[in-house]
């Protein structure tokens, strides 16, 4: 069997599979959003209607303020599970196209971390020839690479750029923080690099990560595209006169 036939049947073996683990990511954050987000809302009213009661009941103060602490225990879960269910499946996944989906993702990283997340104004893709599988890959990757540069990379701003031309797609992030060392990139604890390779190049695309010190690092995602549709032309015939 040729050589680009097995490579075919892997690509698409490895599509179904990333297309089954978003289903079951998502089918997961619907658990943990519907049923344990709604049973911590229903305890937290619980525990403020008892706290209630228990203050007309004259119960002592320093018994009052442990029930109140337990109410901020259960708010900061309730959130904690929302962010989890959130990170599982991101809706903006379903709701936007790639590009809509990282502005939105950088302007709510940038609110909740205060790193500025400045995606190029030239990066909307209208129509992108990607694959769904392709398109989620590239979100994954924009994901874990914002978490590593938020948490490791001490950088103060990061910069996005999409484009699709010449028949490639390419994502490329980059930090002004302290840049990546070799070290680091060779690591076998690094698994967040380690899923970003996984989720990117059995699709047939390419992960390049480099790193200056003092300059930031740059995460770059490459996918070939599929070829575009010839246009059909339209041919209008006159009538005779």
């Amino acid at each position: 069997m040729p050589a680009d036939v097995n490579q075919a049947q892997f690509r698409g073996l490895a599509a179904r599979v990333a297309l089954a683990r978003e289903e079951e990511r998502a089918a997961v954050a619907r658990q943990l959003h519907d049923e344990l987000g709604q049973e911590l809302t229903a305890l937290k009213y619980e525990l403020v209607h008892t706290s209630a009661l228990l203050v007309e009941a004259g119960l002592p103060r320093h018994l009052i303020d442990r029930l109140q602490s337990l109410i901020g225990v259960v708010e900061l879960t309730t959130g904690a599970v929302r962010r989890i269910a959130q990170d599982l499946r991101p809706p903006t996944l379903d709701l936007l196209d790639l590009s809509a989906a990282v502005e939105f993702e950088a302007a709510a990283i940038s609110k909740r971390t205060g790193l500025r997340c400045r995606v190029s104004p030239r990066s909307r893709i209208t129509q992108s020839r990607l694959t769904q599988p392709q398109s989620i890959a590239a979100f994954r990757v924009f994901q874990e690479a914002i978490t590593n540069i938020s948490r490791h990379a001490n950088a103060s701003a990061v910069r996005i750029r999409l484009s699709e031309s010449r028949g490639r797609f390419e994502m490329e992030i980059h930090d002004n923080g302290r840049g990546i060392t070799k070290p680091e990139l060779k690591s076998p604890t690094s698994i967040g690099l380690l899923g970003m390779r996984e989720a990117v190049e059995p699709l047939g695309g390419t992960l390049t990560i480099t790193g200056r010190r003092g300059h930031g690092t740059s995460v770059l995602v490459r996918f070939p595209l599929p070829p575009q549709a010839p246009r059909r032309m339209r041919v209008v015939r006159g009538r005779s006169s």
